[in-house]
């Protein structure tokens, strides 16, 4: 599947080599999806497998040839603007020196048109700048030659034209600014390299590669900076851990090989002190492969005293385990402690890591054998699984989803795990599923669960599936192009989930007829019932709003002015919207006949203003200036046409002052 990393990274590379190899063709609507079938038709014999895969494979390039067809437009626009602004620096350069020529009276240019302009004309220089630049972002230098024949005469302007040639230089588009174009918009550096070839420009690729360089150096750096504390010549140096997590969660006579805080090595941590401590022997899981570290506790060795809490195990380097502990009692390097994890909290990360792999299954037998992990989270309280697919997985998908791995669930399969399994004996003999991208040593821990799944795994896991309980899939979405997230809960955290549906369909229950086929179907038609009557009591409350304000017209002639001969008049009715407004405005102003409207209405403290003219005094006042002025007194802005113009403020305790300055505005407006 195309994606941003490892072997999805070079196919969405060979797909968009293709993708703008069409375009170089004037191939611009998607056209590589169709071809999976040309390749399936000749390829089929000796791949069989092409025949089931097309139908996925095309869906996946489609998507791939629209998201980069959305990239590539706005890469091109990006484009113009960076080969425009080459053309231009090198169209004033040429300028440059040919002033700079001209002014040191080299090669007897004194004589040039150019000449006139430095001794003669200096208010010229502007407008040949301008020329200049006009010509260039239109692609066409006759522009620039144009204005200086017409200023200067033909001969003198042929004259500057070939010295201009002279000094002139192929444009350069800057490395760095194309660079930027391939690292934010995706376009391909060969294909740079042809636009700029098309073009006529020089493509900077000395700079393109410093730019490349540094962005690789900026990454390195970030990444040194998130493994800055494993790089720790602390953490390098710690003794290694056995790990008994797997048989028991109770440890004893556990040695502290070492404590660390703030980084270095230290003999003791006190009472309320956080630090990480190394143990020779443990009964915690350090985090990995998504699954969450174990947390638990450290007691002492009589079992009488709670020596410290551990928050959480992660590994700093292989084979060590690091636990993150805040200490209750002083602990010291050499003492010896009881470890103890909190079998709640992992059994409820075991019911978690157990139902991921029974979904990876599932979505793999209900979406197709493409589907691969992609990332997963494994928590106490609920999982996260992504994985590589090329759509959204639809309603009636994850039905059959999580029926088929509860039935599994139902079945109380055994979940056996093996280890010591030579790597090869695995994938080969138990069939094991290897996620490429994944470190495997030369001896791996498979986990199997029936003939349902078989994969490669460290982690904890129930002893059969009958304990997960129950997989609620809670909600599917996307996390990134080609990849999708299942988020799910087990065990007491589906049951808390159907607590609250229970809850809810309760609720619901008491609000609609008991006539639906499920309380779903009742809600929704409840909501649609509901949603109708809100609708319809709002176009009743518009009608009346809209009722008011028109019989409000016949009073509004009270406050109609002359001012210099034209009518002018300004009104409030508040709670109108624009349509509305619009509408009372066309009401006042077939009533006045000829003159100017100010209408203007305060709702959720806001307001809304607008001014009308009719057709006959535009040519005198425009509606724009008159609303615009109005709008500054309610905080706001606004502009139009001459007839009628449209502003907003946010200063409702003004409108009335502002409506009642309507009159001197247009005073203004008319002297």
């Amino acid at each position: 599947i195309p994606s941003n990393d490892g072997r999805g990274y070079v196919l969405r590379k060979i797909i968009r080599r293709a993708i703008t190899h069409g375009r170089l063709l004037g191939q611009t609507e998607p056209f590589l999806h169709e071809m999976v079938f040309a390749v399936r038709d000749l390829m089929q014999d000796a791949y069989p497998e092409l025949k089931d895969s097309s139908d996925r494979v095309s869906k996946a390039v489609v998507g791939e040839e629209t998201r980069f067809a959305s990239t590539i437009t706005l890469g091109l626009v990006e484009w113009e603007h960076v080969a425009a602004s080459a053309e231009q620096a090198a169209a004033l350069n040429a300028f440059q020196e040919l002033l700079t020529a001209i002014q040191s009276q080299v090669h007897d240019l004194r004589y040039a048109v150019i000449d006139c302009l430095v001794r003669e004309k200096p208010a010229i220089e502007k407008n040949l700048m301008q020329a200049i630049k006009d010509g260039v972002t239109s692609r066409d230098e006759s522009v620039l030659w144009r204005f200086v024949s017409e200023v200067f005469g033909q001969e003198r302007s042929d004259f500057a034209r070939r010295e201009f040639e002279r000094f002139s230089q192929p444009p350069v588009v800057d490395g760095a600014l194309a660079f930027k174009l391939y690292d934010t918009f995706g376009l391909p550096p060969d294909f740079l390299q042809d636009l700029a070839r098309d073009r006529g420009v020089l493509f900077d690729q000395a700079g393109f590669d410093s730019a490349m360089a540094q962005q690789r150096q900026r990454a390195r750096a970030s990444w040194k900076g998130a493994v800055k504390q494993t790089a720790n010549p602390a953490y390098q140096q710690l003794p290694k851990s056995t790990f008994e997590g797997y048989r028991q969660t109770r440890s004893e006579n556990c040695e502290v090989l070492a404590i660390i805080k703030d980084g270095q090595g230290v003999q003791q941590l006190s009472p309320g002190e956080q630090g990480e401590i190394i143990l020779d022997h443990t009964p915690f899981y350090a985090e990995s492969g998504g699954q969450v570290g174990d947390r638990g506790w450290f007691y002492s060795e009589d079992h009488n005293a709670l020596v410290a809490e551990v928050t959480g195990c992660y590994s700093p380097i292989q084979g060590v385990r690091a636990h993150q502990v805040i200490a209750k009692q002083p602990i010291r390097v050499g003492q010896k402690v009881d470890a103890v994890v909190n079998t709640d909290f992992r059994q409820s990360t075991m019911r978690n890591h157990t139902a991921t792999h029974l979904l990876h299954a599932g979505l793999r037998e209900v979406l197709g054998k493409h589907v691969k992990q992609a990332g997963s989270l494994v928590a106490p309280n609920h999982l996260r699984f992504d994985f590589s697919h090329f759509t959204g997985v639809e309603d009636e998908e994850l039905q059959d989803i999580e029926d088929m791995i509860n039935k599994e669930v139902l079945r109380n399969q055994k979940v056996e795990t093996i280890t010591d399994v030579p790597i090869d004996e695995a994938i080969n003999k138990y069939h094991a599923m290897a996620l490429f991208g994944e470190k495997y040593g030369d001896k791996v821990r498979v986990v199997k669960i029936g003939d349902f799944s078989t994969e490669l795994c460290g982690g904890t896991h129930t002893l059969a599936t009958g304990e997960i309980g129950l997989i609620k899939i809670l909600k599917e979405g996307s996390v990134s192009s080609g990849v999708r997230r299942i988020e799910a809960v087990t065990g007491e955290g589906s049951l808390k989930h159907f607590r609250n549906d229970h809850e809810l369909e309760s609720v619901v229950a008491s609000l609609t007829s008991k006539e639906a086929d499920s309380p779903a179907d009742a809600l929704r038609a409840e909501l649609d019932r509901r949603d109708a009557e809100i609708k319809r009591l709002a176009r009743e409350l518009d009608q009346a709003r809209m009722k008011s304000a028109s019989s409000s017209v016949a009073s509004a002639s009270d406050n109609v002015k002359e001012v210099h001969g034209v009518k002018v008049l300004a009104h409030r009715v508040d709670n109108l919207d624009r349509p509305q407004m619009r509408t009372l405005i066309d009401q006042l102003r077939n009533k006045l006949g000829s003159g100017v409207v100010v209408v203007g209405s305060a709702s959720n403290g806001n307001v809304s203003l607008i001014a009308g003219v009719t057709k006959d005094l535009t040519s005198r006042i425009q509606a724009g200036k008159v609303v615009g002025t109005i709008a500054e007194k309610v905080g706001g802005k606004g502009g139009g046409r001459p007839d009628l113009a449209e502003a907003g403020g946010k200063n409702p305790e003004a409108l009335d002052s502002a409506l009642a300055d309507v009159y001197k505005v247009v005073e203004l407006l008319l002297e």
